[in-house]
């Protein structure tokens, strides 16, 4: 009979093999993918880099997913990411590896002060869009399509300037956090620097494209929490643009919506029975009812957000 071993297995003799190597775990409500990555692409300029046991070698650093694995290893990482925190349930399970963990970094934007009770590990730093966060980023441009234009600093007011391709400061934080793990690891700030720089979104996830009639479209379609559409609106609204269009398929998302910033709000469903809404909402049975509406709403550097798939509208992405 073969027996196999479970993940948490292979992790606990990857590191009792390896015990010199790096534990990173990230874990969070939502944000782990974009925090995962910015960690590979900005540690990975100095140091080699595996994400889970996938390999039988010596790496510098090894990253988890916390939120993937029913049985995690017990095991004291140097350092623990909580991207995220939405419930006392999440709450107790995320500090629960944070309070065992060298390191902690915690997002100051996304997990609010309420959860703080959790945390008994002094070892902490937050990071975020702007100070107090002990990691930061303070924008010298404001930000436009081609992404952000600012300065990274570390809890010693240490200055970076770091030039970053992304979409919102929901997407900046990972980025962040990455660019604070990387200087408690002394990787030298040019290597930071070039990591950051390099990183560039996923197609999906605030990535900028071309549409029809010199349009650019933001697709967010890929985006799988709740508070995708929040995000991805307040960063539409510091865009220069026309006129600003959100697509969804889904009304309750669009609650807060800032009717005055946007021009039309084209939702791909039915509308709820004896529901009021804003004369700015238009509803479509059919994408190709959407999709015919939309070519002739086009306007010159329109700024169309995409929470839904539709490859149809797209034409090309900018980076």
């Amino acid at each position: 009979m073969l027996f196999f071993d479970s993940p948490k297995r292979k992790i606990e003799k990857y590191i009792k093999k390896y015990p010199t190597i790096k534990v990173i775990v990230v874990t969070g409500s939502f944000g782990r993918k974009s925090a995962i990555r910015a960690l590979g692409t900005i540690l990975g300029q100095a140091l080699t880099v595996t994400f889970g046991v996938n390999t039988s070698v010596l790496e510098d650093v090894l990253i988890l997913d916390f939120n993937s694995m029913s049985d995690f290893p017990d095991i004291k990482p140097d350092v623990c990411v909580i991207t995220s925190c939405e419930t006392d349930e999440e709450a107790e399970r995320y500090f629960e590896i944070a309070n065992r963990s060298r390191n902690v970094f915690i997002n100051f934007n996304d997990v609010p002060q309420k959860y703080a009770k959790y945390l008994m590990n002094p070892d902490v730093f937050t990071y975020g869009d702007e100070h107090p966060a002990d990691f930061y980023y303070e924008e010298t441009e404001t930000m436009s399509l081609d992404g952000f234009k600012g300065i990274f600093y570390d809890p010693e007011r240490d200055k970076l300037p770091v030039n970053i391709k992304v979409i919102g400061e929901h997407n900046l934080r990972p980025i962040i956090m990455a660019c604070g793990v990387a200087r408690q690891f002394k990787i030298h700030r040019d290597q930071i620097t070039a990591g950051a720089e390099a990183i560039r979104p996923l197609h999906g996830r605030m990535s900028p494209a071309k549409g029809l009639r010199g349009s650019i479209i933001i697709d967010d379609s890929a985006a799988t929490s709740a508070s995708s559409v929040k995000y991805g609106l307040r960063a539409i609204y510091q865009l220069d643009a026309n006129c600003r269009i959100l697509i969804t398929d889904d009304l309750a998302k669009i609650h807060k919506i800032n009717y005055d910033l946007m021009s039309e709000i084209l939702i791909l469903g039915q509308k709820p029975d004896g529901v009021k809404v804003n004369e700015k909402v238009k509803f479509f049975d059919k994408d190709i009812d959407l999709i015919n509406y939309l070519g002739t709403r086009y306007e010159e550097k329109a700024l169309i957000l995409l929470e839904i798939p539709l490859p149809q509208i797209i034409e090309s992405y900018i980076w």
